[in-house]
């Protein structure tokens, strides 16, 4: 197994147990609220799901950029500065309506058009890269690759 499959299987192992933590303090928690005298641990018990939580987005983070990784090592994504931008914007942030890809892509390399990452996101999606999602302004994430 390589160090990259390793990290990411820990990733995930750490992800899961992180799930299962949470779950179990969600349980404790509404065994808590069903009983007066415990009222100021309920309280307790909401900052340690906070705390735990917020190891969550890294984890979150670490696992999209595992993912970009995937993509950026493909020739036609490796060669394109631009599309390189749009995949490591959704890889750090999640997912972005065309505006928001804009100012990250403006950040990763200095400049860049609306309407160039317009057309660079529709490749991005006909390369089966980008997943348009609905809603009041259409946001763009990374599809999870299969074969990591």
């Amino acid at each position: 197994m390589s160090r990259t499959e390793d990290s990411a299987s820990g990733v995930e192992e750490l992800s899961k147990k992180l799930d299962q933590i949470i779950r179990r303090l969600d349980l404790l928690e509404k065994l808590i609220a069903e009983k007066p005298e415990y009222e100021g641990v309920a309280a307790a018990l909401g900052l340690t799901r906070l705390g735990i939580g917020m190891y969550g987005e890294p984890l979150k983070i670490a696992a999209r950029l595992k993912n970009a990784e995937a993509y950026l090592r493909q020739k036609t994504i490796s060669q394109d500065d631009i599309l390189r931008a749009i995949i490591q914007a959704l890889a750090i942030k999640g997912p972005l309506n065309i505006s928001a890809i804009t100012r990250q892509v403006v950040a990763i390399r200095g400049k860049a058009s609306r309407r160039i990452i317009r057309e660079r996101v529709k490749k991005l999606q006909q390369l089966g890269v980008l997943l348009r999602r609905e809603g009041k302004a259409p946001t763009y994430d990374l599809i999870e690759k299969a074969d990591q």
